[in-house]
């Protein structure tokens, strides 16, 4: 039962019940305030009728509406001149063996009664509003008046048709919006579960690395010197690894609880480039990859961002394109300005992305999966992602095919 209550489903059906409950309960609410009014309009003439009945006075007839008064043995008590009296086509005789049914709960009650419904011999529905007659604090009988009610009854059905149609289009629209939160909210749990399996095994193979390679070399399996400096060798390699996974996960992790602040600053473009690129310089020549930087990039207006976290974005895109572009390959960083925003393009002709994961490569969820399939996609280009919207900028890939390389262009506002 408690899983049931606390299940997606559950949620979705109280939502819904709920809706449907409320609009229920307001229909039933204005329903009865309409009919209120329609009595509270009448109640004034009936006990105006009553007080004139108790002095003997005898009623004006009022084609508007019908009058029958009794005593409090049930017999009718004659209201109007004999030459007053109305002509109609109701069946009296059915009309008072209806009334007099209410009568002994006014006589007892002195309580007002007050209904729209079907009658015997009345022609249609009426409005019933039913009070005591009183005589010196007495009660002497009761008096009802009946009048005829199919513009209520209209206006009530109108009513229904508006209520039932808008109960019927919000149901559907609830049900439609409920149906795509679940099974948004089903993807996201199955993402969740796959990123961690997917982390899970990029913490557990450096792990088992570190493990068995400290297992020989405790065993003293490995007796040559130069091939337990390699073993060391692999075990600071795997821990490096290691360290820079769990900081990524760190990072990630910071910037999606949205609690860190980006200080703006107007900051020198060319020598933001000059910064990234040195680096990336030195390690093409070891490489034996063609490093390029165009001439726009090199003669770029101020922007106004945060100069640390754009190098940051800029250092993951071109340590992505290093890391997948093969020998002989080639690197490169252009620019294109316009008047409110620049974009800054790192290009390479590595293996490119598959057309399958391309939609994916920023989600949080999907990166570790992606990792094993597709370039440049791990957790730093989520932590990229995370860095841009907090910026309130934009990252995207302007390129990419499968073999044939792949092309990321960030946006930042210019002065």
């Amino acid at each position: 039962m408690k899983k049931f209550i606390t299940s997606k489903t559950a949620i979705a059906l109280i939502i819904l019940a709920i809706f449907i409950l409320g609009q229920l309960l307001g229909a039933m609410a204005i329903k009865h305030y309409f009919i209120k009014s329609k009595i509270d309009e009448f109640q004034p003439q009936l006990t105006r009728l009553a007080e004139e009945i108790s002095e003997g006075k005898t009623v004006t007839q009022n084609d508007a509406y019908f009058i029958k008064a009794y005593n409090v043995y049930g017999d009718q008590i004659t209201i109007y001149k004999k030459e007053d009296s109305p002509k109609n086509s109701y069946d009296e005789a059915e009309i008072n063996e209806f009334l007099i049914e209410y009568l002994p709960n006014i006589i007892r009650d002195k309580s007002t009664v007050a209904e729209i419904r079907e009658i015997p011999g009345f022609t249609t529905k009426a409005l019933v509003i039913g009070q005591p007659i009183m005589e010196n604090n007495q009660t002497a009988g009761g008096i009802f008046l009946l009048k005829p009610a199919r513009s209520y009854v209209a206006a009530l059905n109108g009513f229904d048709l508006v209520f039932f149609t808008t109960l019927a289009i919000g149901t559907i629209i609830i049900v439609i919006f409920l149906s795509f939160f679940i099974k948004e909210k089903n993807q996201l749990e199955q993402m969740r579960k796959d990123y961690i399996a997917n982390i899970s095994h990029e913490l557990k193979s450096p792990l088992a690395s570190i493990k068995a390679l400290t297992e020989t070399l405790s065993d003293r399996v490995v007796t040559d010197q130069a091939r337990t400096n390699h073993y060391y060798n692999i075990i600071l390699k795997e821990s490096a690894r290691l360290e820079k996974l769990i900081a990524d996960l760190l990072e990630l992790s910071r910037l999606q609880s949205k609690k860190m602040a980006f200080h703006k600053t107007v900051v020198d473009t060319n020598q933001l480039i000059k910064r990234v690129s040195e680096p990336f310089s030195v390690l093409a020549d070891d490489m034996g990859l063609q490093f390029i930087i165009t001439d726009q990039v090199k003669n770029l207006p101020p922007t106004y961002t945060n100069e640390d976290r754009i190098i940051q974005v800029l250092t993951i895109l071109l340590d992505n394109a290093f890391k997948f572009t093969p020998e002989n390959g080639y690197i490169e960083i252009d620019a294109t300005s316009a008047n409110k925003k620049i974009e800054i393009l790192v290009s390479d002709n590595g293996p490119g992305i598959s057309k399958e994961f391309l939609p994916y490569i920023f989600e949080r969820f999907k990166q570790a999966d992606i990792s094993h399939n597709a370039v440049g996609s791990g957790l730093g280009l989520s932590i990229a992602h995370e860095i841009m919207e907090q910026l309130g900028e934009k990252i995207s890939v302007k390129k990419s095919k499968f073999r044939s390389g792949t092309t990321f262009t960030i946006s930042i506002k210019r002065i």
